[in-house]
């Protein structure tokens, strides 16, 4: 299953009445992504995307990237220094996403669902499925990493020549990851994303977030769903 991914040009971030309320301008462009797969799109400060779970089932890997002169590799989104910046795990509607250097990056603007994303988990990657499946078998399976590297290479972007180079990748804002702790806290456990409000089951509706970029040439790069 797919998920889909809106950006537009709307509003600077000092114009809107309220950080968490986003207003839907008149025209939006939209790309369907499908399942295993990745895009990445270039956004201006004051630019927002809306990012849609279709089916509300999906995870999804989250990057920001500036693209400012000088600042290509630098200046990521950062999950540990945002959870810093805000002194809780996860970022909910109204809060900011910061750099290494506490600059803000993107803006979290609205969240139709009950709020459980992710903010520790590492994106898969080659590495991992040799750890967990064994190298030959690893050979043939895609990851988040390898997804987020082709995305950008569309934009002519690149962290490094190979994803499998070892080269470090920024863990990602995993949005609708809902990871569990342990009761003793000797693990965690990842689960099925949360549902909305009273609705129960497998939670298999749509549901959406908003962000608005608040660097210049901002590339975020979404989504890699991690299941069914």
């Amino acid at each position: 299953m797919g998920a889909s991914m809106a950006f537009c040009s709307t509003l600077p971030l000092a114009a809107r009445p309220h950080a968490g309320r986003w207003a839907a301008p008149p025209a939006a462009d939209t790309v369907t992504i499908p399942g295993g797969k990745g895009k990445a799109v270039r956004m201006k400060k004051g630019d927002t995307i809306k990012i849609t779970n279709t089916h509300g089932t999906q995870v999804v890997d989250f990057w920001a990237f500036s693209t400012e002169e000088g600042e290509w590799g630098r200046e990521i989104m950062s999950m540990h220094h945002t959870r810093n910046a805000l002194q809780r795990m996860t970022p909910q509607a109204g809060d900011m996403l910061y750099t290494a250097s506490m600059k803000p990056i993107m803006a979290f603007l609205e969240d139709s669902g009950p709020g459980v994303h992710d903010t520790t988990a590492a994106a898969c990657s080659y590495g991992l499925y040799v750890l967990q499946i064994g190298e030959e078998a690893a050979q043939e399976h895609d990851s988040c990493t390898n997804n987020l590297y082709n995305a950008l290479a569309e934009l002519g972007l690149a962290l490094a020549e190979d994803p499998r180079s070892g080269y470090y990748t920024p863990a990602p804002f995993n949005l609708w990851m809902n990871v569990a702790p342990e009761p003793d806290e000797s693990g965690y456990a990842c689960l099925p994303p949360a549902p909305v409000g009273s609705r129960e089951g497998n939670g298999r509706y749509p549901r959406d977030v908003h962000f608005q970029a608040v660097a210049a040439c901002v590339g975020p790069r979404a989504p890699v769903p991690r299941g069914a």
